[in-house]
Order: structure tokens, then C-alpha cells, then sequence
């Protein structure tokens, strides 16, 4: 009996403690967030010292059955580990700290954002700090210079309006246009109309697995900017202007002592033919030599007439602020840019709102809108002028404006060539006004339908209008002056005052919609899947109008004109439509997976070969998650990650409507005997095209180091384009017929990208170095054959060589004797060569040096890139310096600047008064001749420049004034000095060895150097 009563007592006690344990669980939920507010997905939510847990969903919350007496353990990658006694609270806010590392930055990645810790493809990540947002950089295009492996940005011109740089991602990978594709708030628009300030971080998608979401878009690499949005919680209202002054980088060199110059064309005369009349008399030469008037004796250095000193100017005011409700920001921005060319300039106002409004906890709103309005001036086509600019002598005088008025200056000596050209007439008075504008609006819906679904509607339209006039002043080809008799010295024909003028337009519509869903199973396992269709139209209209003789110099208007009208337009239409999807799976943040499909349809194509469908997968390991890796690998590794990445994508960037056949409105037929208005064909057509195809494949590795101050990525890539649309040569039979194209060309681009940083500080000093190199390999695999095609001069294109391979003979020397003339392979169809003439090697010893003997004289596109990015700061100090590079280029320099052929009134480049002479035999510069004798002039390596070069693209040194110097109400004040295009060391001897295209001759705006000073202020 006494035993039956301790068992149910015992009994009786367990189940009591088991009530009370049960009565002391109950539910709690909470929500974690950053400390920015964003919330937070996938954070494990644990019960310490317990194996029970969960992950917060979609919208940062969670569930668990917990007592008074737990701790929470939150953990998630990028943040700190984070421990909460539960004791009686109710629903739960937490907030996580950012660890220090770089590894929780968030980049924005096709359709939606992401981790960088959870990239699995190659996507370099620019994020704009106050240095960069505080350059002078007229064109945001220019920014990306030497900040991200694998791109390549050159800025051809320094012209105001005309700065916008070319960019390369891994290589030309095409024969067609090869621009990558850039997005501005997810919507394609052009990087010239987004002003800097407003930028807040611009992302690069190099291969075709972070690409391929954007299919046939994609084929040569995406550009995606994000512009700044507004922050909840008070308003901040920020200021940044600057001056500055710039001059060229480097001008062309010419003689500008005409005494001099008159002794070189003297050589000029006799060098084939000594019996030649000497064309200036040493009496001439002479009073030059011993003149002191040099109005009438001048020694004119053209490139001091029409360059000189520019300046800028710029402005630009943002607010930026928000509530729980509604976030925004604002700018406005104003630049005014005077060339160093006289007649060029430019000016500039952007507007753009960027504002969001939570309608709901479900649904959201938003809208970007942004106004660009631009007016360019400028003469005519500035490279026409500066190549007939060399069409003159040091000997005129550029003007005189006196009683009589202006007058342009001719020749001041009937020794000198009458057709003369006087480059300041056509830049006083030519003129070719540019005004464009763009408004750019882009509205979206956003609903959250339930717990991690997502969807999302996205409307856009960007309006482009370009309006030019063409028109040159009555009389502006007029009679030019010897100024030495006061008489005419070039009768020209005098023209009437004449306009023409174009106006076009462009309305980009864009849609897309998405549904993103995300999902976790248990702790281990987390899903993100994307869906979508987007569809885009782009219509364009062109007219064009002239008119000549006008009444007065003052109405530049169409109905002015009084004789010989003239009109003109057309119209086309661009569509594409396109599914895309994407998942994205990761197993314990240990294993990530990532897979992307997209089907284009493009109105480029007939019908049956219009759409092209383009896949991409990548995968990516997480070292240091393994335990088993983890207890091997030194403390002071932070993080190892490998990647992988497989895809296909596809380009039809070629002009519209290639595949019909093309006519020409407007000619003329004999039909019985009258005469009849017909068309005629301008195009054959290949209604077979199709999709050019591009196939990438990526291996790639990133570490961060010692706490996450060092660290390294590095990638190797093979990235393969077939199916190449190229228009190859028709037979004679078809007249002037243009070729159809044809999917015949393959090209390869293989190579890989370093890119390394370190920052860190000691006390009040701060201090970084980061950089990036890449080399890159470019082949042509395919194009017709043994042919060669050719681009531009001395640039072909040949099976085996790299796209715009340099083509002619190897300079083997100078030929300083008759003897030494005879002695070589016969060079000359007629004749012989003369002593100071090229020796061109014989490569097939078959003793005739022809066509057969050119070889390849080096490629024109880079192998190498690279940009170095170095700072430092001390308390409110702060000095950042960029380098930019290229190496492994080539490019041929012979044009009406730079040439050894010379025609009489021309120029002559001061580099030549080294020219070989039998006086100077220890030269490497041939004879000087006329134009006409092209034995030295042909294709050849000497040539051939070494175009490579290192360029400190900025230098800006700041201070940050101490907020108790100044009023509470001011935030920060920050004064700063800036200096673009610093130095360049190149042995290039033209303008700029920084071109758009290194297949071009050297004539063109020349790049500036600027020297700004600003301030910024944050109230």
C-alpha cells in the first residue's frame, strides 16, 4: 500500500512539473531588420542552447514558441551574431549590425538586387563615393575609366558635347555594333543624359551568367545605373559647384617658322627630280629670316590660333527626404563648358525626381522622371576642319580687322602656293547649332500578394529630340588677302548665306512586369524564383530641310530663304518582345545555384527566324562554410568563394529592316521618249538572316582577407560569338548594289581579370590601394577565307588575326646609297628607289618586294587594361588619385598632320626637319617628297605607333571644414581641388592615344586637361 502511494505521488509530481513547463511556453513573433530599416531575409532565428529554430521569411519576420527564460541566437551572413533574453516582451523588433565587411554589400543585378556574397556570376560593382560624385566629369560615361576589370572606356574627344567615351566589356566580340547595353533605373537610356551627382551605383555584368536575364540585349555586357533615392526621416538638402579651366592634352606639332618651312619645301622640289625650279627664293627665305613685322611677315603657329584656354562651369542642387510613407529626391543641374576650340561650347540643365509612396504595408508605388535639355555650338564637322587645317602655311596671317572690317589672310608671297586654306575663316564663320532634349519617365506598382510573392509592373517612355542647323553667313567662303600688298590674294567664289537643317526624334516605350517569389524550407534550403515579360517599340522620324540665299546674316529660319528648297524625311520602327525567368537556389549560404532562360523576338528578322531563345547557369562555392575546409584554413581568411558560369546570348544590333530589299525614291527613267520619276535599288536583301550568337563561359574566385581589408577577384573567361552578321563583296555584275548580310563571321575574345584592394587606418590616418588588370586575347576565327576585308587604311580583317589587325611591309631600313639601292629586292613597278627611301624586307625571298611581302604589323585593339585607384586621408583631408592604361596596342599615325609625302601649301610636322638627308644619314625618318611619290608613304611599319599608355585620369584633393567652425544648421562643408587628365606618359605621337577607335586616323578634338576647384555643402 505505502509503495502504491509513492508511485502515484511521483506520478502526480512529474505531470505537475510538466503543466507548470507548459503553462511557461508561449507564441512570440518578431521581425529583424538592418539598421537602415530594410528588412531582412533568411536570418536564423534560434532558441540557445537548443536545437530549435526557424528563418524569417520574405518580410523579415518570424514565429517560435519560446519562455520568458530564452535567448534568441540570430545569425546571418554579412552580420553580426546577435544574442535577446526574451523575458516578457511581446512582438519583437530587432535590429542587425553589418559586420565589417564588404561581403553584405548589396549589388544590383538584373530584375532585382542581391548580395555580393551570393553572386555566383561575374559582375563588378562601382559604388559612387563623394570623391567620384564630386568630379568634374561632363559625361557620365567617361566615369568608368579604370574602375572595373575587363572594361575598356575611351573618350575620343574633348569636344563640349561630344564627350561621351566608348565602352568595351571583355573585348569586341562583334563586326556590327559591339556597345554594351545600359539601363538607368532598369530601363535602357543613354549614360550622356544621367548626371553624375545623381548616381548611386552603377553595376557591370561581364558574362552571360548575370547577362543572360537580359538575352539578345546582352551579347557585349550590361551596364545597369542606379540613381539615388530618397531616405526616410529629415530632409537633407546638398550643394555642389565648381570652376575650372582646361587646355589640350597635347596638340599636333607643326613648323611654324616659315623661313624654315620654305627651306623644307625647297627639298621637297627637287628630291625626284633635282632639276625642279626651286619654288621659294632665297630672297623670300630671306625676309622672313631678317623681318620684325610679323603681321606681314608671320610665323603663324595654327594650333595657338585655334586652341586656347576653355573653362566650365557647374552647379547642381539636390533634396532628398522622406516619411514613413513617402521617400524622395530631387535634382537640378547646370553646365556651362567653353571649348579650347574657338566656337565650341556647350550648355546643359538636368532635372530628375526619384519618389516612392507605400499606399499599403502590400502595395507600393513609384516614379523616376528626368528632363535633359542640351545645347551644343559648334562650327562644321570639327575633324574636317582640322584635317583641312593642315591645308595652310605658317606664312599667312590668320586675320586683320581694322577700318576695312575683317579679312582672312591668303598667301603674303607669290613664291607660295595660291590654294591656301585659312581654317579660323571656317570657324568664325560656319555654324552648326545642336539642341537636344530628353524626358525619361519611368512609373511602377508594387503588390506583396502574400508572404514572399512579389509582383511587380514597370512602364516607362524616353523621348529623344535632336534639332541641328547647318549654316554659314553670307560671303563666309570669301576672298582672302595678301596682306603684305594689300591686295587679294585668292579670288573665291562667293556663296550665298545657306541653312540646312534636321530634326529628329525617337520615343522609346518600354513595359515589363515581374513575379518574384521567395521561399525557405526549413533553415538549410532558400528559393528565389523570378518570372517575366517585357516589350519594348522604338520609333524614329527624320527631316531635313535647306534653303540658300537669305536677306540678312540674323534670320536663320527656312521661310527666310529665297532660293533653292529643298526637303526630305522618313520613319522607321524597332519591336521586341521577350520572356525571361530565374531561379535562384542556395543550400545553407554554403552552395549557390542560379539559372536564367529568356526568349527575344526582334522585328529586325522576318518572320519565322525572329525569335532566338538564350539560356545561362552558374554555380558558386562558399568555402569557408565547410567545416572540414573552415578548421584548416588561417583565421585571417574571411571568405573564399569559386564560381562557375555557362551561357548563351544573342545580338541584332544591325540597321533595321536588312533583311528586305532597299529602294531609292527620286530617280529619274526614260520612258517613251520623256522623262519619269522611278525608284531604283539601293539594298539586296538575305531574308535568311538571323540572331548573332554569343556563348560565354566564366571561372572565377573571390577572397576577402585580414578582417576584410584585403581583397582579390579573379576570372578567366572564353567568351564566343558565331553567326556574325558581315556584308561580303558582290560581283561587279550587280553595279553599285550594297551587299546583303550574311551570318558567316565567328570571333573570339579569351582572356581573364585581376582585381585587388586593401584599405585600413592607424589612428586619424586612413589609407587604400586598390586595382585591376586584364588581358584579353581577340581573334577572328571566321570570316571569308584566305580574303582580307578592310576596315580603315592599314586596318584589315583576316582569319587568324585580331579584328582591325594592322596590314602592310616591314621597314628593314634606309636605303643610303645608289649602291645600297641596288643591292636590295627590286621595290619599284617603274624606276628605282632614291637614297632616304624605306628598305621593305623581302619576306618570300623572291627577290620583289610587292603585296605578297605585307605582313601583320600589330592589332589595334588592347590586350592589356588596367587602372590603379590610390587614397589616403588625414582627420577632414582626403587625396584620391586614378591611373588608366592600356597596353599591347598599335596604331597607324600617317595622315595630313604626320606624313613625309607632302603637298606644296601644306603643313609639314616638325617631327620631319629630322628627316634623312645625305647631311643626316643616322635617321630613321625617310626623305622628304611630294605627295605623289608614295614609295614611303604606303602601308609600313614606321608608321605603326606603339598607342599603349598610363594616364593619372584624376587627382582631387579635399578638406571636410569642422562642423564647430560653422553654424549647427550646416551638416558638412567640403572645399576640394580636381585635376582630370592630369599626366600621360605614351610614346604615341599624335593628339590623344586614348580613341574610341585605335582603326582611325589621329585627327580629331583633342582631349583636355582640367583644373577644377569646388565646394560641397550639406545643410
Amino acid at each position: 500500500m505505502k509503495k502504491l502511494l509513492g508511485a502515484s505521488l511521483c506520478i502526480w509530481g512529474i505531470c505537475v512539473v510538466q503543466t507548470a513547463i507548459a503553462q511557461e511556453k508561449r507564441s512570440l513573433t518578431g521581425s529583424v531588420k538592418d539598421a537602415q530599416g530594410t528588412t531582412l531575409l533568411g536570418v536564423t532565428v534560434g532558441i540557445k542552447n537548443t536545437s530549435i529554430g526557424t528563418v524569417t521569411s520574405a518580410d523579415g519576420k518570424f514565429h517560435l514558441n519560446i519562455s520568458d527564460k530564452d535567448t534568441l541566437v540570430l545569425s546571418f551572413v554579412g552580420f553580426n551574431k546577435k544574442e535577446v533574453a526574451v523575458n516578457k516582451q511581446g512582438d519583437m523588433k530587432i535590429i542587425l549590425e553589418a559586420t565589417a565587411t564588404s561581403l553584405n554589400e548589396t549589388v544590383v543585378v538584373g530584375y532585382g538586387v542581391q548580395k555580393k556574397v551570393n553572386l555566383s556570376g561575374a559582375v563588378t560593382s562601382v559604388n559612387f563615393d563623394k570623391t567620384m560624385q564630386s568630379r568634374p566629369v561632363t559625361d557620365l560615361s567617361t566615369a568608368l575609366s579604370g574602375m572595373a576589370p575587363g572594361v575598356s572606356v575611351s573618350q575620343a574627344s574633348g569636344q563640349p558635347g561630344r564627350e561621351n567615351a566608348t565602352i568595351r566589356i571583355r573585348g569586341v566580340g562583334t563586326l556590327n555594333n559591339a556597345d554594351p547595353f545600359i539601363l538607368v533605373d532598369g530601363i535602357e537610356s543613354s549614360m550622356s543624359d544621367v548626371n553624375m551627382a545623381d548616381v548611386e551605383s552603377i553595376s557591370v555584368l561581364k558574362d552571360a551568367a548575370a547577362a543572360a536575364i537580359y538575352g539578345s540585349r546582352a551579347a557585349n555586357g550590361v551596364v545597369l545605373i542606379s540613381t539615388k533615392k530618397g531616405k526616410k526621416g529629415k530632409t537633407t538638402v546638398s550643394y555642389n559647384g565648381y570652376y575650372g579651366v582646361q587646355k589640350a592634352t597635347r596638340l599636333f606639332n607643326p613648323v611654324s617658322d616659315y623661313a624654315t618651312y620654305m627651306q623644307l619645301m625647297n627639298r621637297v622640289a627637287v628630291a625626284d627630280n633635282p632639276s625642279n625650279t626651286l619654288p621659294f627664293k632665297q630672297a623670300t627665305i630671306d625676309s622672313w629670316k631678317n623681318a620684325t613685322d610679323r603681321t606681314l611677315y608671320p610665323n603663324t603657329d595654327w594650333m595657338g590660333v585655334l586652341f586656347g584656354q576653355g573653362k566650365m562651369t557647374g552647379h547642381t542642387v539636390s533634396v532628398s527626404g522622406g516619411s514613413d510613407k513617402t521617400t524622395y529626391y530631387m535634382s537640378l543641374d547646370y553646365l556651362h563648358n567653353e571649348g579650347i576650340m574657338k566656337n565650341t561650347s556647350q550648355d546643359r540643365y538636368m532635372m530628375r525626381l526619384n519618389a516612392d509612396h507605400e499606399i499599403s504595408k502590400k502595395i507600393k508605388v513609384g516614379a523616376n522622371i528626368a528632363l535633359t535639355w542640351k545645347e551644343r555650338r559648334e562650327p562644321q564637322d570639327v575633324g574636317t576642319i582640322l584635317t583641312n587645317a593642315a591645308s595652310t602655311t605658317p606664312g599667312i596671317t590668320p586675320k586683320i580687322t581694322d577700318a576695312n572690317g575683317t579679312r582672312y589672310g591668303g598667301r603674303n608671297t607669290d613664291d607660295e602656293n595660291g590654294q591656301l586654306d585659312n581654317p579660323l575663316q571656317y570657324i568664325e564663320t560656319w555654324n552648326r547649332p545642336n539642341r537636344q532634349q530628353r524626358t525619361f519617365a519611368k512609373v511602377y506598382g508594387e503588390w506583396s500578394i502574400i508572404d514572399g510573392l512579389k509582383f511587380q509592373v514597370n512602364g516607362a517612355a524616353d523621348y529623344f529630340n535632336v534639332a541641328q542647323k547647318s549654316y554659314a553667313l553670307a560671303g563666309a567662303i570669301q576672298n582672302r588677302w595678301n596682306f603684305q600688298k594689300n591686295i587679294v590674294a585668292q579670288q573665291l567664289d562667293q556663296q550665298p548665306a545657306s541653312l540646312a537643317q534636321m530634326d529628329s526624334t525617337n520615343l522609346h516605350l518600354t513595359y515589363f512586369a515581374t513575379l518574384n517569389y521567395t521561399k525557405n524550407l526549413g533553415t538549410d534550403h532558400h528559393f528565389n524564383v523570378l518570372a517575366g515579360m517585357s516589350s519594348e517599340s522604338v520609333r524614329g522620324t527624320l527631316m531635313t530641310a535647306s534653303v540658300q540665299n537669305f536677306p540678312t546674316n540674323n534670320t536663320w529660319e527656312l521661310g527666310a530663304g529665297l532660293e533653292q528648297p529643298k526637303v526630305g524625311g522618313t520613319s522607321d520602327i524597332y519591336k521586341i518582345i521577350s520572356y525571361f525567368g530565374r531561379v535562384n537556389y542556395d543550400y545553407k549560404n554554403k552552395y549557390l545555384l542560379e539559372a536564367n532562360l529568356r526568349r527575344d523576338g526582334s522585328s529586325k528578322f522576318r518572320s519565322g527566324l525572329q525569335y532566338g531563345v538564350y539560356p545561362s547557369f552558374s554555380a558558386a562555392w562558399r568555402l569557408l562554410e565547410e567545416p572540414f575546409i573552415k578548421d584548416v584554413i588561417p583565421a585571417w581568411v574571411n571568405n573564399v568563394k569559386v564560381r562557375a558560369s555557362w551561357g548563351k546570348l544573342g545580338n541584332d544590333r544591325i540597321p533595321l529592316y536588312s533583311f528586305m530589299d532597299l529602294y531609292s525614291a527620286g530617280q529619274n527613267y526614260s520612258y517613251g521618249g520623256s522623262i519619269a520619276a522611278g525608284l531604283t535599288p539601293l539594298t539586296m536583301a538575305n531574308q535568311n538572316i538571323t540572331w548573332e550568337k554569343t556563348t560565354s563561359s566564366n571561372l572565377g574566385v573571390d577572397a576577402n582577407l585580414f578582417n576584410d581589408h584585403f581583397n582579390v577577384t579573379f576570372d578567366v573567361f572564353n567568351r564566343h560569338t558565331s553567326d556574325i552578321l558581315v556584308k561580303l563583296g558582290l560581283s561587279s555584275l550587280y553595279g553599285g548594289l550594297t551587299p546583303p548580310y550574311q551570318n558567316v563571321g565567328i570571333v573570339d575574345n579569351k582572356g581573364w581579370e585581376l582585381s585587388m584592394g586593401y584599405n585600413n587606418s592607424a589612428g586619424d590616418f586612413r589609407y587604400g590601394i586598390s586595382g585591376n588588370v586584364s588581358n584579353i586575347n581577340n581573334k577572328v576565327v571566321k570570316f571569308q577565307g584566305n580574303a582580307i576585308g578592310t576596315l580603315s587604311g592599314a586596318s584589315v580583317i583576316k582569319e587568324g588575326w585580331s579584328i582591325g589587325s594592322l596590314y602592310g611591309l616591314q621597314v628593314a631600313g634606309i636605303f643610303q646609297n645608289d649602291a645600297d639601292v641596288a643591292a636590295w629586292a627590286k621595290q619599284r613597278t617603274a624606276g628605282t628607289n632614291k637614297p632616304g627611301d624605306f628598305k621593305f624586307v623581302d619576306m618570300n625571298n623572291d627577290k620583289v618586294v610587292d603585296g605578297a611581302d605585307r605582313i601583320n604589323m600589330g592589332n589595334t585593339i588592347p590586350n592589356w587594361y588596367f587602372g590603379l585607384n590610390l587614397n589616403a586621408g588625414y582627420k577632414g583631408f582626403d587625396l584620391a588619385l586614378l591611373f588608366q592604361g592600356v597596353g599591347g596596342v598599335k596604331r597607324y599615325y600617317q595622315d595630313n598632320w604626320y606624313t613625309s609625302g607632302i603637298r606644296a601649301g601644306r603643313e609639314i610636322n616638325a617631327d620631319f626637319q629630322n628627316a634623312w638627308t645625305p647631311d643626316n644619314p643616322n635617321t630613321n625618318m625617310p626623305r622628304l617628297t611630294a605627295a605623289a611619290n608614295t614609295d614611303n608613304t604606303q602601308a609600313n611599319t614606321f608608321w605603326v605607333q606603339n598607342a599603349s599608355f598610363v594616364r593619372l585620369k584624376n587627382i582631387q584633393l579635399s578638406y571636410t571644414i569642422p562642423k564647430k567652425v560653422f553654424r549647427s544648421t550646416l551638416q558638412s562643408i567640403r572645399v576640394y581641388v580636381n585635376a582630370q587628365n592630369a599626366f600621360t606618359w605614351t610614346k604615341f605621337k599624335g593628339l590623344d592615344p586614348e580613341v574610341s577607335d585605335y582603326t582611325q586616323p589621329g585627327i580629331q578634338y583633342p582631349n583636355v586637361r582640367v583644373i577644377t576647384g569646388g565646394v560641397n555643402v550639406i545643410f
